[in-house]
């Protein structure tokens, strides 16, 4: 007969543990994210496109929830 034992199936994680190298690269992404959303809402303003200000603003969300 099988025994099933829920240490088998555990496994221990450290959230408070920092990784300085993913935070970095986090800022990098996000800074890049910005200013890529800056740059699609002018031009989207400046050429009357609304697929590039609804990415623009699309990528906002996504700076803001960072």
């Amino acid at each position: 007969m099988h025994e099933h034992q829920l240490g088998n199936w555990q496994h221990s994680h450290d959230f408070a543990r920092i990784n300085r190298k993913g935070e970095r690269r986090t800022k990098w992404v996000l800074a890049l994210t910005f200013t890529t959303m800056l740059v699609e809402i002018a031009a989207g303003m400046q050429f009357h496109s609304m697929a590039l200000l609804a990415d623009g603003w699309h990528m906002a969300t996504h700076v803001v929830a960072s």
